[in-house]
Protein backbone atom coordinates (compact mmCIF):
# COMPACT_ATOMS: atom_id res chain seq x y z
CA UNK A 1 0.00 0.00 0.00
CA UNK A 2 1.09 3.26 -1.00
CA UNK A 3 0.01 5.10 1.72
CA UNK A 4 1.27 8.77 0.33
CA UNK A 5 -0.70 7.87 -2.31
CA UNK A 6 -3.79 7.07 -0.90
CA UNK A 7 -3.47 10.35 1.39
CA UNK A 8 -3.68 12.21 -1.41
CA UNK A 9 -6.07 10.39 -2.86
CA UNK A 10 -8.30 11.08 0.02
CA UNK A 11 -7.39 15.09 0.37
CA UNK A 12 -8.72 15.92 -3.39
CA UNK A 13 -11.71 13.60 -2.24
CA UNK A 14 -12.39 16.14 0.87
CA UNK A 15 -12.48 19.01 -1.41
CA UNK A 16 -14.28 16.94 -3.95
CA UNK A 17 -17.40 15.99 -1.41
CA UNK A 18 -17.39 19.98 0.12
CA UNK A 19 -18.02 20.96 -3.72
CA UNK A 20 -20.34 18.28 -4.97
CA UNK A 21 -21.63 16.37 -1.77
CA UNK A 22 -20.61 12.87 -3.13
CA UNK A 23 -16.88 11.15 -3.03
CA UNK A 24 -15.64 10.76 -6.37
CA UNK A 25 -15.52 7.67 -8.43
CA UNK A 26 -12.21 6.22 -7.28
CA UNK A 27 -12.89 6.22 -4.42
CA UNK A 28 -15.13 3.12 -4.08
CA UNK A 29 -18.95 3.08 -2.41
CA UNK A 30 -17.61 0.45 0.17
CA UNK A 31 -14.02 2.46 1.59
CA UNK A 32 -14.46 2.46 5.48
CA UNK A 33 -11.95 5.50 5.38
CA UNK A 34 -13.89 7.38 2.13
CA UNK A 35 -17.29 6.46 3.99
CA UNK A 36 -15.84 7.97 7.48
CA UNK A 37 -14.75 11.64 5.75
CA UNK A 38 -18.07 11.60 3.99
CA UNK A 39 -20.20 10.90 7.71
CA UNK A 40 -17.83 13.91 9.17
CA UNK A 41 -18.23 16.15 7.01
CA UNK A 42 -21.84 15.23 6.45
CA UNK A 43 -22.02 15.85 10.49
CA UNK A 44 -20.57 19.34 10.27
CA UNK A 45 -23.00 20.99 7.91
CA UNK A 46 -21.74 24.51 9.68
CA UNK A 47 -18.45 24.15 7.64
CA UNK A 48 -20.29 26.33 4.95
CA UNK A 49 -20.66 29.05 6.22
CA UNK A 50 -18.22 29.62 9.15
CA UNK A 51 -14.41 30.94 9.28
CA UNK A 52 -12.56 28.88 6.57
CA UNK A 53 -10.30 28.10 8.87
CA UNK A 54 -12.28 25.46 10.51
CA UNK A 55 -12.87 23.52 7.04
CA UNK A 56 -8.45 23.84 7.03
CA UNK A 57 -8.30 22.50 10.52
CA UNK A 58 -11.12 20.07 10.02
CA UNK A 59 -9.57 18.81 7.09
CA UNK A 60 -5.91 19.02 8.49
CA UNK A 61 -7.26 16.95 11.75
CA UNK A 62 -9.22 13.92 9.27
CA UNK A 63 -6.55 13.43 7.11
CA UNK A 64 -3.87 12.69 9.69
CA UNK A 65 -6.37 10.19 10.85
CA UNK A 66 -6.63 8.80 7.76
CA UNK A 67 -2.88 8.70 8.00
CA UNK A 68 -2.61 6.79 10.97
CA UNK A 69 -5.49 4.84 10.09
CA UNK A 70 -3.61 3.41 6.80
CA UNK A 71 -0.80 2.47 8.77
CA UNK A 72 -3.05 0.26 11.05
CA UNK A 73 -4.61 -1.23 8.07
CA UNK A 74 -1.65 -2.20 6.40
CA UNK A 75 -0.36 -4.95 8.70
CA UNK A 76 -3.90 -6.23 8.20
CA UNK A 77 -4.02 -6.01 4.73
CA UNK A 78 -0.88 -7.89 3.90
CA UNK A 79 -1.62 -10.58 6.13
CA UNK A 80 -5.40 -10.65 4.33
CA UNK A 81 -3.53 -10.70 0.42
CA UNK A 82 -1.15 -13.20 2.10
CA UNK A 83 -4.00 -15.36 2.78
CA UNK A 84 -6.10 -15.03 0.00
CA UNK A 85 -2.96 -16.38 -2.20
CA UNK A 86 -2.77 -19.64 0.26
CA UNK A 87 -6.71 -19.84 -0.33
CA UNK A 88 -6.24 -19.69 -4.14
CA UNK A 89 -3.15 -22.07 -4.15
CA UNK A 90 -5.33 -24.30 -2.31
CA UNK A 91 -8.49 -24.34 -4.36
CA UNK A 92 -6.25 -24.66 -7.62
CA UNK A 93 -3.93 -27.36 -6.24
CA UNK A 94 -4.48 -30.61 -7.50
CA UNK A 95 -5.71 -33.25 -5.33
CA UNK A 96 -2.52 -34.33 -3.99
CA UNK A 97 -1.27 -30.59 -3.70
CA UNK A 98 -3.97 -29.84 -1.42
CA UNK A 99 -3.45 -33.03 1.33
CA UNK A 100 0.57 -31.53 1.48
CA UNK A 101 -0.94 -27.93 2.44
CA UNK A 102 -3.97 -29.49 4.56
CA UNK A 103 -2.19 -29.04 8.10
CA UNK A 104 -1.23 -25.37 7.36
CA UNK A 105 -4.97 -24.69 6.11
CA UNK A 106 -6.13 -26.48 9.80
CA UNK A 107 -4.46 -24.31 11.46
CA UNK A 108 -4.80 -21.15 9.98
CA UNK A 109 -8.38 -21.98 9.85
CA UNK A 110 -9.13 -23.48 13.86
CA UNK A 111 -7.22 -20.44 15.13
CA UNK A 112 -9.04 -17.42 13.54
CA UNK A 113 -12.05 -18.59 12.58
CA UNK A 114 -15.05 -19.74 14.34
CA UNK A 115 -17.30 -22.84 13.84
CA UNK A 116 -20.21 -21.26 12.58
CA UNK A 117 -17.36 -19.29 9.90
CA UNK A 118 -15.63 -22.07 8.70
CA UNK A 119 -16.73 -25.84 9.68
CA UNK A 120 -13.50 -27.19 9.68
CA UNK A 121 -14.25 -30.83 11.83
CA UNK A 122 -17.31 -30.97 9.76
CA UNK A 123 -15.55 -31.19 6.37
CA UNK A 124 -12.71 -33.58 8.35
CA UNK A 125 -15.68 -36.02 8.93
CA UNK A 126 -17.16 -35.73 5.61
CA UNK A 127 -13.89 -36.49 3.82
CA UNK A 128 -13.22 -39.69 6.51
CA UNK A 129 -16.40 -41.22 5.66
CA UNK A 130 -15.54 -40.61 1.74
CA UNK A 131 -14.53 -43.84 0.41
CA UNK A 132 -10.81 -43.17 -0.29
CA UNK A 133 -10.97 -44.40 -4.26
CA UNK A 134 -13.64 -41.35 -4.65
CA UNK A 135 -11.49 -38.84 -5.66
CA UNK A 136 -13.76 -36.63 -7.26
CA UNK A 137 -16.63 -36.55 -4.12
CA UNK A 138 -13.15 -35.82 -2.21
CA UNK A 139 -12.23 -32.43 -4.79
CA UNK A 140 -15.63 -31.21 -4.62
CA UNK A 141 -15.76 -31.27 -0.50
CA UNK A 142 -12.53 -29.74 -0.48
CA UNK A 143 -13.15 -27.06 -3.48
CA UNK A 144 -16.03 -25.91 -1.31
CA UNK A 145 -14.08 -25.84 1.72
CA UNK A 146 -12.24 -23.36 0.12
CA UNK A 147 -15.03 -21.60 -1.04
CA UNK A 148 -16.17 -21.11 2.10
CA UNK A 149 -13.05 -20.53 4.01
CA UNK A 150 -12.35 -17.60 0.79
CA UNK A 151 -15.92 -16.00 1.87
CA UNK A 152 -15.10 -15.88 5.68
CA UNK A 153 -11.75 -14.20 4.83
CA UNK A 154 -13.01 -11.46 3.72
CA UNK A 155 -15.53 -11.10 5.92
CA UNK A 156 -13.12 -11.21 8.71
CA UNK A 157 -10.56 -8.81 6.87
CA UNK A 158 -13.57 -6.24 6.75
CA UNK A 159 -14.18 -7.15 10.33
CA UNK A 160 -10.76 -6.17 11.56
CA UNK A 161 -10.97 -2.62 9.96
CA UNK A 162 -13.89 -1.91 11.17
CA UNK A 163 -13.44 -2.54 14.33
CA UNK A 164 -9.90 -0.61 14.43
CA UNK A 165 -11.57 2.30 12.67
CA UNK A 166 -14.65 2.17 15.57
CA UNK A 167 -11.62 1.98 18.50
CA UNK A 168 -9.66 4.92 16.94
CA UNK A 169 -12.75 7.31 15.93
CA UNK A 170 -13.93 6.87 19.42
CA UNK A 171 -10.59 8.39 20.49
CA UNK A 172 -9.98 10.88 17.63
CA UNK A 173 -13.52 12.31 18.21
CA UNK A 174 -12.64 13.05 21.72
CA UNK A 175 -9.56 14.70 20.81
CA UNK A 176 -11.28 17.21 18.29
CA UNK A 177 -13.64 17.91 21.24
CA UNK A 178 -11.08 18.50 23.64
CA UNK A 179 -8.93 20.34 21.00
CA UNK A 180 -10.43 21.88 18.35
CA UNK A 181 -11.37 25.77 19.87
CA UNK A 182 -7.82 25.85 21.74
CA UNK A 183 -6.20 24.65 17.68
CA UNK A 184 -8.53 27.64 16.27
CA UNK A 185 -7.92 30.23 18.55
CA UNK A 186 -3.93 29.03 18.49
CA UNK A 187 -4.04 29.72 14.74
CA UNK A 188 -6.23 32.64 14.73
CA UNK A 189 -3.24 34.04 16.77
CA UNK A 190 -0.77 33.05 14.67
CA UNK A 191 -2.42 34.50 11.69
CA UNK A 192 -2.24 37.81 13.46
CA UNK A 193 0.60 38.00 14.12
CA UNK A 194 2.37 36.99 11.04
CA UNK A 195 -0.35 39.84 9.26
CA UNK A 196 0.76 42.47 11.81
CA UNK A 197 4.27 42.24 10.40
CA UNK A 198 3.77 43.57 6.82
CA UNK A 199 7.24 42.05 5.57
CA UNK A 200 5.58 38.61 6.66
CA UNK A 201 2.86 39.11 5.05
CA UNK A 202 4.27 40.03 1.85
CA UNK A 203 6.22 36.86 1.78
CA UNK A 204 3.25 35.09 2.14
CA UNK A 205 1.96 36.47 -0.73
CA UNK A 206 4.76 36.19 -3.08
CA UNK A 207 5.75 32.89 -2.34
CA UNK A 208 2.09 32.16 -2.86
CA UNK A 209 2.56 34.06 -6.21
CA UNK A 210 -0.73 35.80 -5.58
CA UNK A 211 -0.16 38.92 -6.60
CA UNK A 212 -2.30 40.31 -10.19
CA UNK A 213 -0.76 39.47 -13.49
CA UNK A 214 3.08 38.96 -11.76
CA UNK A 215 5.72 38.18 -14.28
CA UNK A 216 9.42 37.57 -13.32
CA UNK A 217 11.49 38.90 -15.56
CA UNK A 218 15.35 37.39 -16.82
CA UNK A 219 17.43 39.20 -19.45
CA UNK A 220 18.84 36.96 -22.46
CA UNK A 221 20.97 37.66 -25.22
CA UNK A 222 19.33 36.26 -28.27
CA UNK A 223 21.06 35.24 -31.24
CA UNK A 224 19.15 35.94 -34.46
CA UNK A 225 20.91 34.29 -37.98
CA UNK A 226 19.71 35.78 -41.19
CA UNK A 227 19.28 32.81 -44.13
CA UNK A 228 21.67 33.09 -46.76
CA UNK A 229 20.67 35.88 -49.51
CA UNK A 230 21.50 37.24 -52.78
CA UNK A 231 23.64 40.81 -52.56
CA UNK A 232 21.70 43.92 -54.02
CA UNK A 233 21.39 43.62 -57.65
CA UNK A 234 23.92 45.15 -60.07
CA UNK A 235 22.79 47.81 -62.38
CA UNK A 236 21.99 46.50 -65.87
CA UNK A 237 25.42 48.26 -67.13
CA UNK A 238 27.43 46.32 -64.83
CA UNK A 239 26.17 42.65 -66.55
CA UNK A 240 28.46 41.46 -68.86
CA UNK A 241 28.33 38.09 -67.78
CA UNK A 242 27.40 35.28 -70.61
CA UNK A 243 25.42 32.08 -69.17
CA UNK A 244 23.54 28.80 -70.06
CA UNK A 245 20.19 28.26 -69.13
CA UNK A 246 16.49 28.22 -70.55
CA UNK A 247 15.24 31.82 -68.58
CA UNK A 248 13.62 33.13 -71.76
CA UNK A 249 13.61 36.62 -70.33
CA UNK A 250 17.44 36.71 -70.16
CA UNK A 251 17.70 35.12 -73.82
CA UNK A 252 20.67 36.88 -76.45
CA UNK A 253 19.86 37.92 -79.86
CA UNK A 254 21.57 34.87 -81.46
CA UNK A 255 19.11 32.54 -79.98
CA UNK A 256 15.83 34.59 -80.97
CA UNK A 257 16.87 34.21 -84.62
CA UNK A 258 17.76 30.41 -84.35
CA UNK A 259 14.18 29.71 -82.88
CA UNK A 260 12.80 32.47 -85.73
CA UNK A 261 14.02 30.29 -88.45
CA UNK A 262 12.12 27.55 -89.67
CA UNK A 263 15.56 25.31 -90.74
CA UNK A 264 16.82 25.56 -86.86
CA UNK A 265 13.67 25.69 -85.04
CA UNK A 266 14.23 22.20 -83.84
CA UNK A 267 17.77 23.49 -82.69
CA UNK A 268 16.16 25.84 -80.47
CA UNK A 269 13.95 23.35 -79.17
CA UNK A 270 16.62 21.24 -77.81
CA UNK A 271 18.91 23.43 -76.84
CA UNK A 272 15.91 24.81 -74.17
CA UNK A 273 15.02 21.25 -72.66
CA UNK A 274 18.47 21.03 -72.34
CA UNK A 275 19.00 24.11 -70.24
CA UNK A 276 22.05 25.38 -73.07
CA UNK A 277 20.11 28.59 -74.23
CA UNK A 278 23.01 31.37 -74.33
CA UNK A 279 21.71 33.85 -71.81
CA UNK A 280 22.73 37.05 -70.01
CA UNK A 281 23.79 36.67 -66.59
CA UNK A 282 21.59 38.72 -64.44
CA UNK A 283 21.80 36.66 -61.34
CA UNK A 284 23.99 38.49 -58.72
CA UNK A 285 26.60 36.97 -56.58
CA UNK A 286 25.13 35.91 -53.19
CA UNK A 287 26.12 37.08 -49.77
CA UNK A 288 26.11 35.33 -46.42
CA UNK A 289 24.71 38.04 -44.09
CA UNK A 290 24.45 36.97 -40.13
CA UNK A 291 23.21 39.61 -37.97
CA UNK A 292 23.45 39.54 -34.26
CA UNK A 293 20.29 40.88 -32.27
CA UNK A 294 20.44 41.87 -28.76
CA UNK A 295 17.42 41.85 -26.58
CA UNK A 296 15.47 41.38 -23.95
CA UNK A 297 13.29 38.65 -23.41
CA UNK A 298 10.59 38.60 -21.03
CA UNK A 299 10.36 34.67 -19.49
CA UNK A 300 6.71 34.15 -17.35
CA UNK A 301 7.52 31.96 -14.57
CA UNK A 302 5.42 28.34 -13.46
CA UNK A 303 2.27 29.66 -12.09
CA UNK A 304 3.20 27.63 -8.76
CA UNK A 305 5.69 25.42 -7.67
CA UNK A 306 7.44 23.66 -4.91
CA UNK A 307 8.56 25.41 -1.86
CA UNK A 308 11.83 25.17 0.25
CA UNK A 309 12.36 26.75 3.77
CA UNK A 310 15.93 26.93 5.05
CA UNK A 311 15.68 27.84 8.61
CA UNK A 312 18.89 29.02 10.72
CA UNK A 313 18.91 27.45 14.16
CA UNK A 314 22.04 28.49 15.00
CA UNK A 315 22.31 29.94 18.99
CA UNK A 316 21.72 33.34 17.53
CA UNK A 317 18.26 32.19 16.48
CA UNK A 318 17.03 31.09 19.61
CA UNK A 319 13.92 32.49 21.83
CA UNK A 320 11.74 34.92 20.02
CA UNK A 321 13.27 34.64 15.99
CA UNK A 322 12.35 31.43 15.89
CA UNK A 323 8.99 31.36 17.62
CA UNK A 324 8.49 34.31 14.80
CA UNK A 325 9.69 32.07 12.13
CA UNK A 326 7.51 29.28 13.21
CA UNK A 327 4.29 31.52 12.62
CA UNK A 328 5.84 32.11 9.18
CA UNK A 329 6.02 28.66 8.27
CA UNK A 330 2.68 27.23 9.55
CA UNK A 331 1.23 30.23 6.92
CA UNK A 332 3.51 28.89 4.03
CA UNK A 333 2.40 25.43 5.01
CA UNK A 334 -0.85 26.29 5.05
CA UNK A 335 -0.90 28.13 1.82
CA UNK A 336 1.23 25.35 0.15
CA UNK A 337 -1.50 22.69 1.09
CA UNK A 338 -4.44 24.79 -0.20
CA UNK A 339 -2.23 25.22 -3.43
CA UNK A 340 -1.28 21.47 -3.72
CA UNK A 341 2.59 22.56 -3.67
CA UNK A 342 5.14 20.43 -1.97
CA UNK A 343 6.93 22.44 0.78
CA UNK A 344 10.47 21.48 2.36
CA UNK A 345 12.05 22.52 5.52
CA UNK A 346 15.79 22.02 5.80
CA UNK A 347 17.60 23.47 9.44
CA UNK A 348 20.82 24.11 9.51
CA UNK A 349 23.62 25.55 12.09
CA UNK A 350 26.17 23.16 12.40
CA UNK A 351 25.09 20.49 9.90
CA UNK A 352 21.83 20.99 7.75
CA UNK A 353 18.57 18.40 8.52
CA UNK A 354 15.82 18.12 6.39
CA UNK A 355 11.58 17.77 7.09
CA UNK A 356 8.90 16.87 4.40
CA UNK A 357 6.64 19.30 5.86
CA UNK A 358 4.35 18.09 2.80
CA UNK A 359 3.43 14.64 4.80
CA UNK A 360 0.45 15.61 7.02
CA UNK A 361 1.40 15.53 10.58
CA UNK A 362 4.89 16.91 9.80
CA UNK A 363 3.84 20.52 11.58
CA UNK A 364 3.39 18.06 14.63
CA UNK A 365 6.80 16.71 14.46
CA UNK A 366 7.88 20.49 13.80
CA UNK A 367 8.42 21.09 17.47
CA UNK A 368 10.51 17.71 18.04
CA UNK A 369 12.67 17.97 15.23
CA UNK A 370 13.97 21.60 16.39
CA UNK A 371 14.35 20.51 19.63
CA UNK A 372 18.49 21.32 21.13
CA UNK A 373 19.09 22.46 17.78
CA UNK A 374 19.94 26.07 19.05
CA UNK A 375 23.83 26.46 19.90
CA UNK A 376 26.76 26.66 18.36
CA UNK A 377 27.38 28.54 15.00
CA UNK A 378 25.75 28.66 11.59
CA UNK A 379 27.36 26.47 8.41
CA UNK A 380 25.34 28.62 5.76
CA UNK A 381 27.45 27.10 2.86
CA UNK A 382 25.96 23.63 4.06
CA UNK A 383 22.73 25.00 4.21
CA UNK A 384 22.98 26.69 0.54
CA UNK A 385 24.36 23.59 -0.75
CA UNK A 386 21.46 21.17 0.75
CA UNK A 387 18.95 23.94 -1.03
CA UNK A 388 20.80 23.17 -4.34
CA UNK A 389 21.26 19.51 -3.74
CA UNK A 390 16.99 19.57 -3.20
CA UNK A 391 16.52 22.01 -6.35
CA UNK A 392 18.03 18.51 -8.19
CA UNK A 393 15.44 16.49 -7.19
CA UNK A 394 12.35 16.17 -9.30
CA UNK A 395 9.85 16.63 -7.23
CA UNK A 396 11.95 20.21 -6.06
CA UNK A 397 12.81 21.55 -9.24
CA UNK A 398 12.63 25.77 -10.10
CA UNK A 399 11.47 25.81 -6.14
CA UNK A 400 10.43 28.83 -4.47
CA UNK A 401 14.15 29.28 -2.15
CA UNK A 402 13.38 31.32 1.46
CA UNK A 403 16.23 31.41 3.95
CA UNK A 404 15.05 32.73 7.25
CA UNK A 405 18.22 33.71 9.52
CA UNK A 406 20.30 36.63 11.19
CA UNK A 407 22.56 36.20 8.13
CA UNK A 408 25.58 36.45 10.34
CA UNK A 409 27.47 34.16 8.61
CA UNK A 410 29.47 34.36 5.02
CA UNK A 411 28.60 35.03 1.65
CA UNK A 412 28.62 31.78 -0.39
CA UNK A 413 31.78 30.49 -2.37
CA UNK A 414 32.21 31.63 -5.94
CA UNK A 415 31.29 27.73 -6.91
CA UNK A 416 27.99 28.04 -4.97
CA UNK A 417 27.24 31.40 -6.58
CA UNK A 418 27.60 29.99 -10.33
CA UNK A 419 25.03 26.82 -9.38
CA UNK A 420 22.83 29.47 -7.39
CA UNK A 421 22.72 31.34 -11.11
CA UNK A 422 22.31 28.36 -12.79
CA UNK A 423 19.44 27.38 -10.66
CA UNK A 424 17.77 30.74 -10.92
CA UNK A 425 18.01 30.60 -15.13
CA UNK A 426 15.85 27.60 -14.96
CA UNK A 427 13.26 29.65 -12.20
CA UNK A 428 13.92 29.52 -8.74
CA UNK A 429 13.60 32.07 -6.89
CA UNK A 430 15.84 33.00 -3.81
CA UNK A 431 14.52 35.21 -1.14
CA UNK A 432 15.18 36.05 2.75
CA UNK A 433 14.24 36.82 5.71
CA UNK A 434 16.67 38.66 7.85
CA UNK A 435 15.21 39.02 11.37
CA UNK A 436 16.67 41.15 14.11
CA UNK A 437 20.14 42.33 12.22
CA UNK A 438 20.93 44.85 9.46
CA UNK A 439 23.69 43.65 7.72
CA UNK A 440 23.42 43.75 3.77
CA UNK A 441 26.07 41.30 2.84
CA UNK A 442 22.80 39.22 0.89
CA UNK A 443 21.11 41.83 -0.73
CA UNK A 444 23.13 41.22 -4.04
CA UNK A 445 23.14 37.82 -3.73
CA UNK A 446 19.31 37.29 -3.03
CA UNK A 447 16.17 37.89 -5.57
CA UNK A 448 14.83 39.88 -2.65
CA UNK A 449 15.28 40.13 1.50
CA UNK A 450 12.99 41.23 3.97
CA UNK A 451 14.04 42.86 7.29
CA UNK A 452 12.12 42.23 10.57
CA UNK A 453 12.14 43.46 13.87
CA UNK A 454 10.87 41.68 16.31
CA UNK A 455 7.88 43.56 18.73
CA UNK A 456 8.44 41.79 21.80
CA UNK A 457 4.55 42.10 22.93
CA UNK A 458 3.10 40.57 19.61
CA UNK A 459 5.59 37.03 19.96
CA UNK A 460 4.38 33.80 21.35
CA UNK A 461 4.91 32.56 24.94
Amino acid sequence: MDIAKKIEEYDEAFDFYMDRGELPDYIPHDDLLGGFLAQTIHDNPQLESQDPLWKDLLKEEVMKFIDVMLQVFQPMEEQYRKEKDFILAFLDGSLEAKRQMWFHAKNIITSDYLKEQVNISGYEELLRKTDAHDIEKKEVILTTLAKDWDKACDEEFKRKEQTALHHYRKNWEMHLRECGLSDYKEHKRIEKIVYSYPALAEIVRVIGREQPNRIDEMDEMIKKYLPILPSPPKPAVEIEEITTGQNLQHMMPVEMAIMSDHETEDLFYLKYTSQKLQLFASKPKEESKIKLDKQRMVKPRLEKGPIIVCLDTSGSMGGKPIQLAKCLLLQLLSMAKKQKRKCFLITFSVRANCLDLSRYGAWNQLNKFLENYFSGGTDGEEMLNAALKMLQSSNFAMADVLVISDFCFNTPLERTRKKMNTEHDKGTRFYGLQIDNISDCYNEILDKIWHVKIDNKLILG
